[in-house]
């Protein structure tokens, strides 16, 4: 019995924590993804591996607070790089986020090699934050979460207009006397902070799919920026809850790639059925609209002013029917239907 309460604790702690990670982390992802900025999430994570293996090294202990220091400044280096490339390279953006992403993580890989053939017992475990080790996550880790959760939503509403500004109209932003180098500054420190306390539960590697997948599923489902943060926040919670739930039950599967796949579904989902943007919906949108211009072909024949005794009197008198024409005198007229019906025919040009 006391097995089967200590089981059901730790699934508690370990659903928790990631469900309050998903909320935090596909918050400030749709910021990025509509900044297009989605691979900065995936440069910062991968950049934080030789933060952890360096605060290891030159600390010598495991304590997980010692570690996510080190991926915290090794983040701060990584995103100073890349604007220092961006301002004084022609390097484009997407280049200097996978140079920095490479680099970082090849780096890392070799310091946790070189860590690895040292001897050091204490060194177990480093590997963990390459895929995540969710299990691990205390009654204290959760309370730590929550905490810098609050702190991103919080700080997220504190300046949401300006956000709004900033990510939609950057010019307009600074006509308004904002400072764009402080809100972009923001921005980027809270990605931060996302990244550094989920590579423990997610790893380097797929930290960003949790933040970049929310938003893309999300995109799908509205056009407003606030439905847009709302949604992501939510598809983070069901993921990380779902994810973390059935890594759980079978003890085999670790935490991070589960929850990356149960967010890959709720994309593929999203991308297939949304009403908005969903590939089934304008299929059938598609394909409703060329029926209807088969159709209406000769009203729009009328409106282009082509040769009108080419139409049959079976065609004239449809339109006529439905109300889309009228004539007097062998001089057509479209009616305000069918100007309305031209509208949809004609990609609303007139």
């Amino acid at each position: 019995m006391s097995d089967f309460i200590s089981i059901n604790y730790t699934l508690i702690i370990v659903v928790l924590g990631t469900m309050i990670l998903g909320i935090s982390a596909g918050a400030i992802g749709t910021i990025s993804i509509l900044r297009r900025q989605a691979l900065i999430g995936d440069a910062l994570s991968h950049a934080t591996l030789p933060g952890v293996v360096l605060a290891f090294i030159l600390t010598g202990q495991k304590d997980i607070w010692v570690l996510l220091c080190g991926a915290a400044i090794a983040a701060v280096v990584s995103v100073s790089l890349i604007a220092l490339i961006q301002k004084y390279t022609k390097i484009k953006n997407d280049a200097s986020l996978a140079l920095i992403l490479s680099g970082f993580f090849g780096f890392g890989q070799v310091l946790l090699v070189f860590v690895q053939r040292s001897g050091n017992a204490s060194q177990a475990g480093l590997n963990k934050f390459i895929f995540g080790q969710a299990a691990t996550i205390l009654r204290a880790d959760v309370l730590f979460l929550g905490i810098v959760s609050l702190l991103i939503i919080l700080l997220m509403l504190l300046f949401w207009k300006e956000i709004k500004h900033f990510v939609f109209n950057k010019e307009h932003f600074q006509t308004l006397g904002f400072s764009s180098i402080l809100l972009n500054t923001l921005i980027l420190s809270l990605t931060i902070l996302v990244v550094v306390i989920g590579i423990r539960s997610v790893g380097v590697i797929l930290m960003s799919a949790l933040m970049i997948s929310p938003g893309v599923a999300s995109r799908q489902w509205s056009d407003k920026l606030s439905v847009n943060v709302i949604l992501a926040s939510l598809f983070g919670l069901i993921s990380g809850a779902l994810g973390a739930y059935i890594s759980a039950i079978k003890a085999s599967l670790p935490t991070g790639p589960v929850v990356v796949i149960v967010l890959s579904i709720i994309v593929i989902i999203s991308l297939f059925f949304s009403p908005k943007r969903g590939i089934i919906y304008q299929a059938r949108r598609n394909s409703t609209y060329k029926k209807t211009l088969i159709k209406y072909k000769p009203l729009v024949h009328i409106y282009s002013g082509n040769d009108l005794s080419i139409l049959t009197s079976t065609e004239l008198d449809f339109l006529v029917k439905e109300n889309l024409i009228e004539g007097k005198d062998d001089i057509i007229k479209i009616t305000t239907d069918g100007t309305q019906l031209l509208k949809y025919l004609l990609g609303g040009i007139l």
